[in-house]
């Protein structure tokens, strides 16, 4: 995110989101509350949205703070983004966690509470980067070919566990009434597969980033392509450690006073996903990079415990990674820094 202190700010409009509605507060700079409105979720509740904004504050020092509700705040983020209005999209976890202890939750509340969060943070203000819609596109394009797969898995996997344990009568049935969904969902995903590709051939800022990032042992197509989406094409707004601790696998460390000495430990407030890609990223590495199975196998014997090495191959790779993408270069197997030479 761009962080900025040096917006003119008059009036932070508060957004709290749902899947069929969302509430606006609207709060002067100076905390006093100026009005609410709920509206609908779609093309005409957003236009409704403006002309009720319009309307009630006399100002185009307007400051839009959302909360990320996934596909459902989308439109609405590409809608204020579209009139060129500054726009923080935060995390509702984020902005609970920062809120205080309160009592009373609804709506209404929430979105002030949105709104009084970005007044908090007014001199610490984080614009949220255009959208790019093809990383939306491309973001849901990996979403449905993994639900593609599990319907597979779901009618694969039992189906020969039946093969083999079960009765030939009931294999044979079952088999018969599920051949045609398999097939058809193999061919949807081979069009799937085909619709990615199209997609990365139009977006030549994304081909370059992706055969550099692909080019580091043990980072498939897939994974490079989850990494981009949630990278944003490996903008400047993640260094390395920042994605490690987007992913969850940063290390931070835990002590107080002189009594708490916990050491360093990864959070479990991450990005479960990227975290579990990263995993398999990772055992693919000690496959396949002479380097890591080493590293590996060295730490093994020093006694530490399995998910501690691998865990620190992740943060290896997400570093090399993001070096690669910066220098230009392919991953070089042999590659020597000249300090170390």
């Amino acid at each position: 995110m761009e962080q900025s202190s040096t917006v003119k700010v008059d009036f932070f409009v508060g957004i709290d989101m749902s899947k069929a509605k969302f509430d606006v507060a609207i709060i002067n700079n100076q905390g006093q509350k100026v009005s609410h409105k709920k509206f609908n979720n779609n093309n005409l509740g957003f236009d409704d949205f403006f002309i009720w904004l319009n309307g009630t504050v006399n100002s185009d020092s307007l400051f839009f703070c959302m909360e990320y509700t996934g596909v459902y705040s989308r439109k609405l983020w590409m809608y204020i983004q579209d009139y060129g209005f500054p726009l923080w999209m935060e995390s509702g976890f984020q902005i609970k966690r920062k809120s205080g202890i309160f009592k009373t939750k609804n709506d209404k509340v929430d979105a002030y509470r949105i709104a009084n969060y970005a007044l908090t943070n007014a001199f610490n203000l984080k614009i949220t980067p255009d959208y790019d819609e093809n990383l939306f596109i491309l973001h849901d394009l990996l979403s449905n070919r993994n639900r593609l797969i599990d319907c597979i898995k779901r009618l694969e996997v039992p189906l020969k566990e039946l093969e083999k344990y079960g009765n030939q009568s009931s294999y044979d049935y079952i088999k018969d009434a599920n051949l045609t969904a398999i097939k058809a969902l193999k061919i949807s995903l081979k069009a799937l597969d085909k619709k990615i590709d199209d997609l990365i051939e139009k977006n030549t800022k994304w081909q370059n980033n992706i055969e550099l990032a692909s080019s580091v042992p043990g980072v498939g197509k897939l994974a490079t392509l989850w990494l981009l989406v949630y990278s944003k094409n490996f903008s400047n707004e993640f260094n390395a450690r920042q994605f490690a601790s987007l992913s969850g696998i940063a290390p931070f460390e835990i002590s107080s006073g002189t009594s708490i000495k916990g050491g360093f430990h990864v959070n479990c407030y991450s990005h479960k996903q990227l975290k579990g890609i990263l995993h398999i990223v990772a055992m693919s590495a000690i496959k396949y990079n002479p380097h890591m199975k080493a590293y590996f196998h060295k730490k093994k014997k020093e006694g530490k415990k399995g998910f501690v090495p691998i865990n620190n191959i992740k943060n290896k790779i997400i570093q090399q990674v993001w070096s690669i993408i910066r220098s230009g270069k392919v991953f070089d197997l042999n590659y020597q820094h000249p300090k170390a030479a």
